[in-house]
């Protein structure tokens, strides 16, 4: 067989993390293609800076491979939601243009499809021909997604209708119930229930990949239903509870009722065989370190589309000075600033400088935004536009504030911008309140002499 070169279109997800090391065994070529959307996460792999919503993009990198795997999608209701605009775009549009540029340079395109098309059809086993009925956006946008590649792609389009996966990435996923089940069973030693009679199909992420090498292989057309086991959710408990000995809570109160089962005989006559189990992905994610920090949203694609959503909206506004004002009566003071919302905020910090002669250089950021209060004492605040974070220009205006506790105000500065401060008075307290956790925040830092826009913006007139 000769080798092939298989480009991954959103490969720097859960699924196409693990894809890439299954192709890259098969010895062929292989490249991602990804946007970085989820831009707070580190990439395991090198890819392709290139956006389906971009057709140039797609048009000069699409040509070079002889197959196309699209996983490409805003992935789950929840993240969909969370931007119904972008999910649009991403999931519908982007697909369309996709599945074009296959066509107009006759690639073979596999595209990664969801089970949640055939909505909730309980006590029955649906196959490929079975009609789709999606009854989430998710799922509306998904079958959008097989629409658009059927019409332009046509049979020589390979489509796979993924069950919920589950099991170990790179990228890793702890919003899927498997992996859910597992993490709480180790950390706390309980899992709960919703409902549990709601029956799913369940598939392993290496199962995923090796089925999209098998259709590679042996170039399978068509519609492809690609699950492991149905399962329901208590019986799926009790698997979690048996190999891990944690206790299970049941409540009644149903989040998602969704109840489907699929048949999964049509890809197994191709020959393909489903290797790996439950008890397979309990194993490994109970030795994942990443088990013990589970609940951050770094693990989560609601929480990753709602950071998007934050730097979208963050990223839009420029800097700017919001006034306050300070109430004294008989009792004291108060200061404030009223209207004003302090939007996407995740931690604060204070910093409080001894002396006036020391300067707390510039840190930038391109996703983190700050807002910044003097709650005593003045200083100078300066901030300056990154055009890039290399060798940004020193020709950028720097933009200088004098804060004070005296007159109250709180400073923007959004992403993209490097800032730096100079208190006036000894003992001066400020208070910087980010977008960013301290997690995101490390891998988004970047540091700049004090005087590399010059040393004249730390000057004080005489007053």
């Amino acid at each position: 067989m000769m080798t092939k070169k298989v480009l991954v279109i959103g490969g720097l997800g859960y699924i196409g993390s693990v894809l890439h090391e299954i192709i890259t065994n098969e010895g062929w070529h292989v490249d991602i293609l990804d946007n970085h959307l989820y831009s707070d996460l580190i990439p395991t792999n090198p890819y392709i800076d290139g956006d389906t919503r971009n057709k140039e993009d797609l048009d000069k990198n699409i040509s070079q491979f002889d197959v196309i795997v699209n996983l490409a999608a805003i992935v789950g209701d929840p993240a969909c939601l969370t931007d119904t605009n972008l999910a649009i775009d991403i999931n519908c549009i982007g697909t369309r243009n996709v599945a074009e540029a296959c066509k107009k340079h006759g690639k073979k395109i596999i595209h990664v499809s969801t089970c949640s098309i055939y909505g909730s059809e309980p006590n029955k086993i649906v196959k490929e021909e079975n009609e789709g009925f999606p009854i989430d956006f998710y799922g509306q946008t998904k079958y959008t997604q097989e629409r658009i590649v059927r019409e332009l792609n046509g049979d020589g389009s390979c489509i796979l209708r993924l069950g919920t996966a589950f099991g170990l990435s790179p990228r890793m996923r702890y919003d899927l119930v498997v992996n859910t089940f597992v993490a709480r069973a180790v950390k706390f030693n309980e899992i709960t229930v919703f409902g549990g009679q709601q029956e799913r199909p369940f598939v392993h992420i290496r199962d995923i990949s090796r089925a999209i090498v098998h259709v590679i292989k042996n170039d399978l057309k068509g519609i492809y239903n690609v699950r492991g086991e149905n399962l329901s959710l208590i019986k799926l408990s009790e698997i979690v509870k048996d190999l891990t000995g944690c206790e299970i809570k049941i409540d009644t109160n149903i989040v998602d009722n969704r109840s489907y089962m699929v048949d999964n005989s049509k890809i197994i006559n191709t020959g393909f065989e489903f290797k790996y189990s439950i008890a397979d992905a309990v194993k490994e994610i109970k030795d994942s370190p990443t088990i013990f920090d589970f609940h951050k949203g770094i693990y989560s694609n609601l929480k990753l589309a709602e950071r998007v959503k934050i730097s979208k909206t963050i990223g839009a506004r420029d800097i700017e000075l919001i006034n306050g004002g300070i109430a004294v009566d008989d009792r004291g003071s108060l200061s404030f600033v009223n209207d004003y919302n302090f939007y996407g905020v995740k931690r604060f910090y204070q910093v409080k400088n001894f002396s006036t002669t020391t300067i707390r250089a510039f840190h930038g950021h391109l996703r983190e935004a700050k807002y910044v209060y003097i709650a005593e004492g003045s200083a100078i605040v300066a901030a300056v536009k990154l055009d890039n974070v290399e060798h940004p220009s020193k020709e950028e205006k720097v933009h200088r504030y004098v804060l004070s506790d005296k007159k109250p105000q709180v400073l923007f500065i959004p992403p993209k911008f490097a800032n730096g401060f100079r208190p006036l008075e000894e003992n001066t307290r400020i208070l910087f309140f980010s977008t960013a956790s301290l997690e995101e925040s490390k891998g988004d830092d970047y540091r700049f002499p004090v005087d590399y826009w010059g040393q004249d913006i730390w000057d004080v007139e005489n007053r």
